[in-house]
């Protein structure tokens, strides 16, 4: 019995606060996205391809979701500790206070890369 492996890759986009409800560029955006996809599935090696399954958009609220920026390097984290992590971001926790990311969390840290 053959199992599927599926590897999610996220971009992020960084844009102005009044550009968030802008639902034109957002569309253009989009639609670049969608441009830019491969046509055809990417090829692993001689008997393994990866193919497109899915696109989905998340507009980040750091207000009203766990996730912001590493208060070192200034990269999109999601505390892992904490209740409803974005799935997507790279894992980090509060340490003293501050988010930080997975590359800036101390060393031993659960989270730390």
């Amino acid at each position: 019995m053959k199992k599927a492996l599926m590897y999610r890759v996220s971009y992020l986009v960084e844009i102005e606060e009044g550009e968030a409800g802008d639902r034109e560029l957002r569309r253009n955006m989009g639609n670049i996205m969608w441009e830019r996809l491969p046509k055809e599935g990417i090829a692993l090696d001689k008997t393994h391809t990866a193919d497109w399954q899915s696109t989905t958009e998340l507009l980040l609220e750091p207000l009203t979701m766990n996730c912001g920026k590493c208060a070192r390097c200034r990269g999109w984290t999601t505390d892992r500790e904490k209740p409803d992590p974005v799935a997507g971001l790279c894992n980090g926790a509060t340490v003293n206070g501050e988010l930080l990311c997975d590359e800036c969390l101390p060393a031993g840290h659960r989270w730390a890369f």
